[in-house]
């Protein structure tokens, strides 16, 4: 296997390859000119001579001139090698000043895992690249953590729902199978149980798959926002008149998107507006264009309540959400099919009393 070399040691190889490079042409450049110069000296009168003006050069000056020289590029090589050492040493000393706190950085990083993703890196304050490179990794570490956090919780949740009606079914099926003497009434309850637990577990699992779905949207459809909440109140009709309640839709507008998936948030909030309303109570949606806004005249949500609402498996009253048949999905499902058609939706309360949610597709009238 290759070994891989650090990055303090390839910044410190590249500088001293500069650095050596350099050097050497230094050095031969300063030893050119210093030959160059030397023999200008030994070739030149130190006053104008004329035509008929010998020049004589004596012996003994030469080899005082070449010994002259040879120590110049002596002591201009060992000059040289010296600064290529010293250099390198002062390169390799800064490389490791500098990265220093990018291999705390990697260390750190390393130990990092599932069971401490809560805790930051701490910042070197370096105001360089590794400063910011630090933050952006904390950054990211969050946003990792409360992704876990939220599928841990979603998991937990799941598995109690799920858990739940299943424990109901086996104990009744104990409890029946411990009597000697069952009677036709008592076997027709038995299935009756049976099937209301089964159907609970069906549209809890149908649930969780609409939430989990993370297939991609084509926006590019219109969506005829009164012919889809028409219809959907006319599938809710039952419900409402078992409460008698009114439900009148107005307005008109237009949206793009999947309107299978849109029909289905607008149901699930329809069905909240008329499980959660009071008898001979009143549900009213009103569309304006690329807003829906449904208001109803129930119960009403708590404000502590309402930051979580639309979290999976909030419930703000657990046994009313159990008796009416809620899974504490209803929303999430809602929340997630408006954000993937790049909307919004919110919750305020209605005066005198009750809820209005309020589901828009463009984001700039919600900022």
């Amino acid at each position: 296997m290759k070994r891989k070399m650090s990055l303090k040691i390839k910044l410190t190889i590249m500088s001293v390859v500069i650095l050596t490079t350099m050097c050497i042409a230094l050095a031969a450049s300063t030893i050119f000119i210093a030959d160059s110069i030397v023999a200008a000296t030994l070739t030149t009168p130190a006053k104008s001579i004329g035509p008929s003006t010998e020049v004589t050069v004596t012996q003994d000056s030469v080899p005082s001139v070449d010994a002259a020289l040879g120590q110049f590029r002596g002591n201009t090589i060992v000059v040289m090698i010296c600064l290529i050492v010293f250099g390198s040493v002062l390169t390799y000393v800064f490389a490791s000043k500098t990265l220093k706190p990018l291999e705390h950085l990697t260390e750190t990083v390393d130990n990092i895992n599932i069971n401490n993703l809560d805790e930051n890196i701490p910042i070197p304050h370096t105001g360089d690249e590794v400063d910011r490179l630090t933050q952006s990794f904390n950054d990211m570490t969050t946003k990792l953590n409360q992704s876990y956090q939220v599928q841990k919780n979603f998991s937990a949740n799941a598995a109690h729902e799920l858990r739940t009606p299943l424990a109901m079914l086996q104990t009744q099926v104990e409890v029946f199978q411990m009597k000697s003497d069952r009677s036709a009434t008592e076997y027709n309850a038995l299935l009756q149980s049976i099937t209301e637990s089964t159907d609970r577990l069906s549209h809890l699992v149908n649930d969780l798959l609409s939430f989990t779905n993370e297939q991609e949207i084509d926006l590019s459809y219109p969506v005829d926002l009164r012919s889809l909440l028409d219809e959907t109140v006319f599938e809710l009709e039952e419900a409402a008149e078992a409460k008698q309640i009114q439900v009148t839709v107005s307005g008109e507008g237009t949206v793009y998107g999947n309107d299978s998936l849109l029909q289905r948030a607008f149901y699930n909030l329809i069905t909240n507006a008329i499980r959660y309303n009071v008898d001979g109570g009143c549900v009213d949606i009103q569309i304006e264009s690329s807003r829906v806004i449904i208001s109803d005249t129930g119960i009403g949500i708590p404000d502590e309540a309402k930051p979580n609402i639309f979290n999976t498996f909030f419930c703000v009253d657990k046994s009313r959400s159990r008796e009416l048949g809620g899974s504490g999905l209803g929303l999430a499902i809602v929340k997630n099919i408006i954000e993937k058609h790049n909307g919004y939706i919110y919750v305020k309360n209605n005066l005198p009393q009750g809820s209005v949610f309020v589901v828009g597709f463009d984001k700039k009238e919600f900022e």
